[in-house]
């Protein structure tokens, strides 16, 4: 429970990167209908200003530091769907 916590609050954190327009996290809801992907601790939503911000956002320092220190020790499988509107 802790450490879901922790990467929960450390996602929260990147909204202070530059074009990062909004971020969500928070723990599964788990459910018994057949549709729902209860697979999961963690789901984290990002929303940039464009495609040019998300790369910027994967390289820039608070982001990397996070990965290295926080999500790679804590985080054992990371599924990412990049898409847009």
């Amino acid at each position: 429970k802790e450490a879901r916590q922790n990467v929960v609050e450390v996602s929260r954190g990147f909204s202070s990167i530059p074009g990062v327009i909004d971020v969500r996290a928070g723990s599964v809801i788990h459910s018994e209908r057949e549709i729902v992907d209860s697979s999961f601790d963690v789901a984290i939503y990002f929303s940039f200003e464009n495609e040019q911000k998300l790369f910027e956002y994967l390289n820039h320092p608070i982001h990397k530091k996070a990965v290295e220190k926080t999500l790679k020790p804590l985080v054992r499988k990371v599924i990412v769907y990049d898409f847009i509107e």
